[in-house]
Parts: C-alpha cells; structure tokens; sequence
C-alpha cells in the first residue's frame, strides 16, 4: 500500500498535477522511472497497459497511427520510444512546457493511469523505417557520430531522457532540426510555437541545410 500511495505521489508531481514545484530533471527521470517500472514488473499489470493504452491511442491515431508510426509527415513517430520518455513528454505538454494546441488539449484530460498506458503501449510498438539515399545517409552517420551520439546513444535509440531518433519521420526530423537551429539563431518569429533546448540549439544553430537533410535521411533509415 506504501508503495502505491507513493508512486501516486510522483504521478501528481512529475505530470503537473499538484500544486507541488518539480523536482530537479534527475529526481524525475528517477520518478517515472519507478512508475513505469511498477507497471511492467507485474505481468497481469503489464498486459492491462497494453490493453488499456491501445484503446486510449484510438485519440490519438488519426495523428500518429494506430501503432505509433505516424501517417503524417510532420507529426513525429511514437513508436520504440523509451516509456520514461514518453511519460515526461505527455507531461510537458500538459503543463504547457511544450507547445501544440492539439496535444496540450489532449495530455491535460488524459488520467494519470492513461499517461502511463500510452507511454508503455507505444514502447512496445515496432518503427516502420524508409530506406534513403546510401551517399546523403553516410554524410548524416558521420554528422550523427560528431555531433549527436553522446546524448542519443550509438543507435540513436534514445534513452530516459532524450528522444529515439532511429526511425522517425524524415520530415519531423527536418522540421524540428530547423526550429532549434532558427532558435539558436534568433530567428524565431514572435507568436510561433517555440520547443526550447539549450543543449539541441547550441548544436544545431551550427548546421547548414545540407547537413539537415543528411542527417534525416540517415536517422530514418535507421532501425
């Protein structure tokens, strides 16, 4: 019972809910680490994440998909992210930390037991990848390996804290890159939904058109 009382605890602190501040980015990694890792250790409680975050990603497939690859180009793929991450993302966009009318509206109804079954649903899906050009792909790897790896990981697999890139939506990819490199930059036009990294601006204000484009055609081939 102590421990149920006290993940409910972190879920009312990690996902915006109480009037609690956050904790530092560590201690929350920490935290839903201990949520999810609560669900999946128990084989009944895991089958039921499933069960109940497929039915709760049917709000969300007209974007993302039936199973978390996306069908729109701009909208990014779901599918083989880690489920910390997904969780602490939901999060953001339910305080408002990340900014987009549909998501923001969406993770502020979901429950808390629905953040956490999309989040495991959606680890456990397959990417769809897109073969691309062989030349552009080896330019991107080496750009990847300079550039990006120590966050992202050798695979560009993603861990807790940063985001999967292996397989993602050429176009997402693109879009994303270019709005951290415009924020890097200060070329961001007033009004415009801004998602701020300092770490990703310092990175990509540094990249030229080219360079983007390689680096999404490597990163969406990748499995």
């Amino acid at each position: 019972m102590y421990r149920k009382l006290t993940v409910r605890f972190c879920l009312l602190m990690l996902l915006g809910l109480s009037g609690s501040p956050l904790m530092a980015v560590e201690d929350e990694v920490k935290g839903l680490m201990l949520i999810i890792d609560q669900r999946l250790e128990d084989p009944a409680a895991k089958q039921e994440a499933m069960r109940a975050g497929r039915n709760r990603a049917l709000l969300c497939s007209y974007c993302h998909g039936d199973d978390g690859n996306s069908v729109k180009p701009e909208v990014p793929n779901l599918a083989g992210q880690n489920p910390v991450y997904l969780l602490d993302q939901i999060g953001k966009f339910a305080r408002g930390e990340r900014e987009n009318f549909v998501m923001n509206s969406l993770a502020k109804e979901f429950t808390l037991d629905d953040k956490v079954n999309l989040a495991i649903y959606y680890a456990r899906q397959q990417v769809q990848v897109r073969p691309q050009d062989e030349q552009l792909s080896a330019a991107g790897r080496r750009i990847y390996l300079q550039r990006c790896v120590s966050c992202h990981g050798e695979g560009a697999h993603g861990s807790a804290e940063y985001a999967r890139l292996a397989g993602q939506q050429p176009d997402y990819l693109r879009m994303t890159l270019g709005g951290f490199r415009a924020n890097g930059r200060g070329e961001r036009q007033e009004g415009t939904a801004t998602r701020r990294s300092p770490i990703m601006e310092s990175i990509a204000r540094r990249l030229d058109g080219e360079d983007i484009e390689a680096l999404a055609a490597y990163l969406s081939a990748l499995e």
